[in-house]
């Protein structure tokens, strides 16, 4: 039967709406991630009027606190959040992961101690991998026959000269072919030590949306880096990604007065990975080095033969001369690795700094700026070659704080350069991606994976002006990345991760909250100038999260068109840190760890201070507690059968603790019993969530004690548990019970809230069915219904 023309129109309608509701939204999605945003700061801004883009998203749509994982620790939170998967799927348990040895438990090394630092087989570009994963000698006879094979067609065939001069030539110059073949086999590196691996056991949202055909671009992706190539899929990394020293943010300082000791290569060590170099005075010019990585090549030479030599010890098939051979092999690779005390063995390049009127001409290398006093350089751009083949590419910047009494330069970490990330450590994926962004903003950015000075200020080696000074250089580097993506149409998906919120207020609640131990009001009413406004430090903190606001809003009206969804969502939030709590002193007062006879205040670190026969329970990292359990550490007491029992008590005395007559602990949670998957074995027995204000102390993280003396005992004794945090460090959220520390979830569309809130669990899920994708079985929750 034929309809009539406006009841046709009508079915037609009717059918598109029905299909409208049936199937996804068409549109893209942008995804918008703040570290550390804090749903009660920026709720309580909003209300104020303060946050009108958030606002009008809480009108439009949804404005909901979103509940981080257990532990709340960014790089666990980040891998749940991009994969919807808990810490006992993803293999991050924390920032530190314990290692257990032969000698008992320790924390792993580097700062994102997540990160594998491994000996890593090279998974070499398609030419590189020929000359690197074939002996030397097979190379050269390829080099050899290819050059003779071609020379003689040359010169035979094209150039027409008799074959038997022909073959003379093409012979000689095949053994030069075979001689370069050699030559180049053996300058590149086939392992290179100490690469940073991402422990990271679940990929992002995005992978598994490329894989499905939808093209996504993610920026300053956390714990992303050394993930597999997805097709669709271009990821630029962020937090976890290491220096070009394979490091994380090791930055120095060179000054004229530091100390003769300290003379480069000798620098002396800072808390946080910094060092202290002292400046030599040559005829009226100061000089330094300015130190790299290690001599990778060498060392992948040396570490290749102990390899080697090590299989035949194993085997049973080493002769005398090859144990013989492994000692020199220990002694010639420790003189190749710096130690805490001397960058010996880096690569280096000279610095030189010479004072002029209103500052200094400074040269890194073959590299030469004009630095203003108190002024910032531009992007030094520095090559360490480590063979004829092989160079690692870095960029950095320099802030000449002083030109007189003393002579001081600070100098920013030594960055992977975006155009020449070293193959054995790309920093996106594809590998060539964070070139692609360096070229199209024109400039060099940063790329090392903790953004902002935190480190150097929580050492007190460089001010608050310099601090922020370098978070709004970065900010503004990721404001240029942010606009190149959003200025191409070739996504549907495309997440931005900015770490500013969580770097400010992590250094700055010392303005903040005038309830902090030693707060100074004067120092919090200096008047600073930030992101174009004049500003007090107190009020440094609410102007980020304008900042945040303002570029929300830029999205919302420049970029998000009809169809599209913005969620915007952060990995936690954020409390004052007012008050430590050294976890091990507290199990030494409780009997349940006990030190070792005659220690001392330099047994105070690293859990050496431990007496493994009699201590039943110890701590390490932010918040973690392990039973000495008997058949997993190795000099364990702790019966298995008794495990469940202990745990019991000890929770119940940790939800009793007080501290000046304050509850100091507010939730005590097992993760074997709010966790699944294969690696719930690597997270702690107990994981504590404490009161507002607290924190585990600086000594704890690394599984230490606070120690001291007394003119009535020999040997060294646990301080009191609870001490006053004086740090620049005066914000946090790790070990914090996470009810307290929300992060924030906003949606431009209404979207239906489970009965148990939303958590950064849902977002993965819910960006993946916007798009039509289905959702993945090991995810752990579903997406979220959004409505049009």
């Amino acid at each position: 039967m034929q309809l009539p023309p406006i009841q046709r129109v009508l079915f037609l309608l009717l059918v598109c709406v029905l299909l409208g509701a049936a199937s996804p939204a068409q549109g893209r999605v942008f995804v918008l991630g703040f570290d550390g945003a804090d749903y009660r700061t920026a709720k309580a801004l909003a209300d104020a009027g303060a946050l009108p883009n958030f606002a009008r998203l809480e009108r439009q749509g949804v404005f909901a606190p979103l509940r981080t994982t257990t532990p709340n620790e960014s790089p666990v939170a980040w891998a749940s959040l991009n994969s919807s998967q808990n810490p006992g799927k993803t293999g991050v348990p924390g920032f530190v992961k314990r290692e257990l040895g032969p000698y008992g438990p320790s924390p792993a090394a580097g700062h994102i101690e997540t990160a594998d630092r491994k000996v890593a087989d090279m998974s070499l570009p398609p030419f590189w991998a020929f000359l690197g994963q074939n002996p030397p000698a097979l190379v050269a006879s390829y080099g050899g026959v290819a050059c003779l094979a071609v020379f003689f067609g040359f010169f035979a065939f094209l150039l027409r000269m008799k074959k038997s001069v022909a073959f003379a030539l093409a012979l000689l110059l095949g053994g030069v072919g075979a001689w370069a073949g050699w030559w180049a086999s053996h300058h590149v590196p086939r392992v290179v030590e100490d690469v940073v691996g991402n422990p990271t056991q679940a990929g992002g949202f995005w992978e598994v949306a490329a894989r499905a055909g939808v093209k996504s671009v993610v920026l300053e992706g956390a714990m992303t880096w050394d993930r597999p190539l997805v097709e669709g899929a271009e990821v630029l990394s962020g937090l976890g990604v290491p220096d070009a020293r394979g490091a994380n943010c090791d930055w120095a300082v060179y000054s004229t007065e530091v100390g003769e000791r300290w003379v480069a290569p000798y620098g002396k060590k800072t808390s946080t990975g910094g060092k202290l170099f002292q400046l030599t005075e040559a005829g009226g010019k100061f000089e330094s080095r300015v130190f790299g990585p290690t001599d990778l090549a060498r060392i992948g030479r040396l570490l290749e033969e102990r390899q080697r030599l090590q299989k035949r010890r194993d085997e049973h098939a080493a002769i005398d001369a090859d144990l013989d051979r492994l000692d020199e092999l220990r002694s010639e690779l420790a003189t190749l690795r710096p130690t805490e005390d001397s960058e010996e063995g880096r690569l280096s390049l000279p610095l030189v700094i010479e004072p002029r009127a209103g500052g200094a001409k400074v040269t890194i290398g073959a590299q030469t700026q004009e630095v203003n006093t108190g002024g910032w350089s531009k992007w030094f751009a520095l090559t360490f070659k480590v063979n004829p083949l092989i160079e690692v590419r870095a960029v950095t910047r320099a802030k000449l704080v002083s030109v007189e009494k003393p002579l001081e330069l600070f100098l920013d970490s030594l960055q992977i350069d975006p155009v020449a990330a070293p193959f054995w450590q790309p920093i996106s994926q594809p590998p060539g991606f964070a070139g692609e962004l360096a070229r199209a903003i024109g400039t060099s950015y940063e790329t090392v994976g903790w953004a902002c000075l935190t480190m150097p200020f929580k050492d007190k080696e460089i001010d608050t002006p310099t601090f922020l000074e370098d978070v709004q250089f970065t900010w503004n580097c990721r404001k240029q990345l942010l606009d190149a993506a959003l200025a191409r149409s070739d996504w549907r998906i495309l997440m931005n991760v900015e770490s500013t919120p969580d770097r400010v207020q992590h250094m700055l609640y010392q303005y903040y909250d005038a309830g902090r131990p030693k707060y100074d009001a004067q120092a919090a009413a200096t008047k600073i100038a930030y992101f174009g406004e004049e500003v007090a430090y107190k009020d440094v903190i609410p102007a980020t999260y304008r900042k945040m606001d303002a570029l929300v809003g830029e999205v919302l009206d420049r970029h998000v068109k009809p169809g599209d969804t913005l969620i915007v969502c952060s990995d936690h939030g954020f409390q004052s840190f007012r008050r430590q709590f050294h976890v091990n002193n507290w199990l030494a007062e409780k009997g349940w760890l006990v030190l070792k006879a005659g220690a001392t205040l330099a047994d105070d670190d690293l859990l050496a201070f431990v007496d493994w026969e009699k201590t039943k329970v110890y701590s390490l990292g932010l918040g973690s507690l392990y039973l000495n359990l008997k058949g997993r550490e190795a000099g364990g007491i702790v019966e298995p059968q008794d495990k469940d029992a202990l745990l019991e008590e000890v929770t119940r005395a940790l939800l009793a603790l007080e501290d000046d007559g304050k509850r100091a602990v507010l939730e005590v949670l097992r993760p074997d019993r709010i966790h699944s998957g294969p690696h719930v074995d690597m997270e702690g027995d107990l994981l504590l969530g404490l009161a507002a204000g607290w924190r585990v102390s600086w000594k704890t993280t690394r599984g230490g004690i606070a120690l001291q003396t007394s003119t009535d005992r020999e040997d060294a004794f646990p301080r009191a548990p609870f001490a006053d945090n004086t740090n620049h460090w005066s914000g946090d959220h790790v070990s914090v019970a996470a009810e307290l520390v929300s992060g924030v979830f906003l949606c431009n569309r209404k979207v239906d809230l489970p009965k148990d809130g939303v958590s950064l669990l849902d977002v993965a899920p819910t960006v993946l069915g916007l798009v039509g994708v289905p959702v993945p079985a090991e995810y752990d929750r579903p997406a979220l219904r959004v409505h049009d």
